[in-house]
């Protein structure tokens, strides 16, 4: 194990890393929004932090790499020219990914500014 990086912050940047490509695919659907037949898509993470969170809580190794995989959105409605991208719905997802992706990015950053206060003794 890397003294540095304990599992807890190795999962957040792997997190971090998730939701960085969510934002990607959520914007590459934002500017396919008139495509005729284009097909939305979204990047699925949950079942795998889900696994890596119960492993976590019950003593074991976390994993060290949380799988993203970019997929079709199923659920999205489909519309008279065969595109399945909702503006709407696309905006609130990059919101709440926005949202997740800050939020990760503050606890990493709070747990490298403890680790540099216990190096310096102000812990």
């Amino acid at each position: 194990m890397n003294l540095l990086i304990d599992p807890t912050s190795r999962l957040l940047a792997e997190m971090i890393q998730g939701t960085a490509l969510r934002h990607r695919v959520l914007a590459g659907n934002l500017a396919n929004v008139e495509t005729p037949g284009y097909q939305a898509q979204d990047v699925s993470f949950s079942v795998a932090l889900e696994e890596a969170g119960r492993v976590a809580a019950g003593g074991g190794n976390v994993p060290s790499r949380v799988q993203s995989t970019v997929t079709t959105d199923a659920d999205a409605p489909i519309r008279r020219d065969g595109s399945t991208v909702d503006l709407d719905r696309q905006m609130v997802r990059l919101s709440q990914n926005t949202g997740w992706h800050n939020a990760m990015l503050q606890i990493l950053a709070s747990r490298f500014t403890q680790m540099k206060a216990a190096i310096k003794g102000q812990a």
